[in-house]
């Protein structure tokens, strides 16, 4: 076997080898578009190669014109699959190149169909023997055919395209792949350009040997491709051994991770995910079985959630109960992130979720012990509201003694006066009602009882306030007044916990007054608003104010400045206000005594 027969048959071999292997990497992941044009450039390489050998072997010019129109068949292969992989692994270049380039390759196919005996000569008139490695092949005695310009056009502008495009690279700072992929490109089109060029128009006696040529473009696309793959590998292992730290991490924290196809309304959820769903291993998921485990209560909630999160930024947070097949309730806080396409429709999320039963049985037990501590706070009250209490409750009831001692005199005397005894039972009447009402506000105030959160009047509630404490008050010679702005809309909140704050602060300002000289004893609740935080309750006194030191700590949990004072009033003052989203705070009054405000904000709904 000749030197010329091996070299070009392993050229072929070795070009459909790469073309084999990069067709099973293209099988396996059909969207690596780059592997397809390198398989078919590959293989189109090996059939040129076969044509090259065919055109050495040529017996007669016709046989030789033959071959050399077959043979533009796999350039036009080559040149166009060489294009979209170049434009595909550098992400770059111009369009119109492109185009241009595969159209006048396109026409140049045309023409070498079109002339006789094809595009690269009008005519083959003989053919002479020529040495090349130890063995004679044949090369044509031929008349140039011009159209042939058509074809070595179309491979310059290749070489425009290429360099165009590895400047771009260049400039992007890919510049190995600028350097290797695009110079061995341009260097190889034009050493192939230029040969082809020298033996068409008779410059140069030698046989085709452009296979050689392109073979160093295959390999060195080969080479390249061969990277990404052993990158991509790499790239596998990471994410594997990623995946598995993941996985560690999220065992360790007690976490579930799961997945959310939106467009395909399937559901991925982890073991630990589908432990806590109460799900097999096996068993479907879809958001309407998601949220058929939730807590009835919770399924709304978290349906407007997950809508807020699609026409938002994506970002996902909530809490919610499962309730598990055996009744069993479980909290869980779930967390995770949208993705959306192009036109801003979600199309994936991603999450983890945790379990937190044990907080929130944690935040129950210490909100029970909040509102217990409540409770005691206002059980201690009733001594200081003794005096008031008494005088609240004593007015009602003498009245409903001398009446009833009234009509029974009228009713002794003969003939009765019963229109006068009707007018004594109706007074009477109304002074029970009036006791009846005094001991349910009381009832209402030192009862246990969960919290209930109901639109208020701010107004009426500090007028409830102060009917309540006002005997109290007068009988230590103070003065309690009310400035109550109009028309405040309505708060939210509990009414008992409210009031209690209230009391804490009226009763705080009036034993700061105790040593106040009688003028001085002078205390206002005030209602109104407060820019930017809805409406505002204060308690202003004329007494010995707050040392500068205590203005913040006064709110600490058993921090008193009293001798008698248990040191949780306040304390329990700031709980509540914080629980119904507004803030509390103390002041000095410019010329003495002291303020207490807290804020509210106002019912959805009500301006401020």
């Amino acid at each position: 076997m000749s030197w010329v027969t091996v070299i070009w048959s392993m050229t072929a071999a070795t070009c459909l080898t790469l073309a084999g292997v990069h067709l099973l990497v293209w099988l396996r992941a059909r969207d690596s578009w780059m592997n397809l044009w390198f398989t078919v450039g590959a293989v189109a390489v090996a059939a040129h190669a076969g044509f090259e050998l065919a055109l050495m072997r040529a017996t007669s010019p016709e046989h030789y014109g033959t071959v050399l129109r077959w043979m533009h068949v796999p350039v036009w292969v080559i040149l166009v699959s060489f294009v979209w992989f170049v434009r595909l692994y550098f992400g770059a270049g111009r369009s119109w190149l492109i185009w241009t380039t595969c159209g006048l390759r396109t026409l140049a196919l045309g023409l070498n169909f079109w002339f006789t005996p094809n595009l690269n000569y009008r005519a083959i008139t003989g053919l002479r023997p020529f040495p090349l490695w130890g063995e004679s092949v044949s090369l044509p005695i031929a008349v140039t055919n011009h159209w042939t310009l058509v074809g070595q056009l179309s491979s310059l502008l290749f070489l425009v395209y290429v360099v165009d495009a590895s400047i771009i690279v260049w400039r992007r700072g890919e510049r190995r792949k600028a350097v290797v992929m695009g110079g061995t490109l341009a260097l190889s089109i034009l050493v192939a350009t230029g040969q082809s060029a020298l033996l068409v128009w008779g410059v140069v006696p030698l046989p085709y040997i452009l296979s050689l040529v392109f073979l160093a473009i295959v390999l060195v696309m080969g080479h390249e491709l061969s990277r990404d793959v052993l990158r991509a590998a790499q790239v596998s292992r990471e994410l594997r051994a990623s995946e598995q730290r993941m996985s560690l991490a999220a065992t360790a924290a007690d976490l579930g991770m799961w997945e959310w196809d939106i467009a395909g309304q399937t559901f991925w959820v982890s073991t630990k995910s589908r432990e806590r769903l109460g799900l097999g291993e096996s068993e479907p998921m879809d958001l309407n079985r998601f949220l058929q485990k939730l807590h009835p209560d919770d399924r709304e909630t978290v349906h407007r959630t997950l809508d807020q999160a699609m026409k938002g930024n994506g970002d996902y947070q909530s809490e919610y109960r499962i309730v598990l097949p055996g009744g069993e309730v479980r909290w869980i806080a779930a967390a995770g992130h949208m993705n959306f396409d192009a036109a801003h429709s979600p199309v994936h999320v991603r999450g983890v979720s945790m379990d937190i039963t044990r907080r929130k049985q944690a935040e129950l037990q210490v909100q029970q012990q909040r509102d217990e501590l409540a409770h005691i706070s206002r059980v201690a009250m009733l001594g200081e509201l003794s005096g008031s209490l008494a005088h609240e409750l004593n007015q009602p009831l003498t009245a409903i003694l001398s009446n009833a001692q009234a009509a029974q005199r009228f009713l002794a005397r003969d003939p009765s006066n019963v229109e006068q005894v009707q007018e004594i039972l109706t007074d009477i009447v109304a002074d029970n009602r009036r006791a009846g009402e005094v001991i349910q506000r009381l009832r209402r105030l030192f009862q246990k009882g969960e919290v209930e959160r109901q639109p208020l009047d701010l107004n009426e509630l500090v007028r409830e306030v102060v009917r309540l404490v006002q005997s109290e008050v007068m009988s230590k010679g103070m003065e309690l007044r009310t400035e109550l702005a109009p028309d405040l809309p309505p708060v939210v909140g509990d009414r008992v916990q409210l009031q209690q704050v209230l009391l804490n602060l009226v009763a705080n300002a009036s034993h700061a007054m105790m040593g106040a000289a009688p003028a001085d004893r002078q205390l206002v609740v005030r209602t109104g608003y407060s820019a930017g935080e809805g409406l505002r309750v204060s308690v202003t006194d004329r007494g010995c104010g707050i040392p500068a030191g205590d203005l913040t700590r006064i709110f600490e949990a058993f921090y008193t400045t009293r001798p008698e004072g248990m040191g949780f009033g306040l304390a329990v003052s700031r709980t509540i206000i914080a629980a119904h989203q507004g803030k509390i705070w103390a002041e000095n009054n410019a010329d003495r005594g002291a303020s207490f405000h807290f804020t509210l904000p106002a019912a959805p709904g009500g301006k401020t």
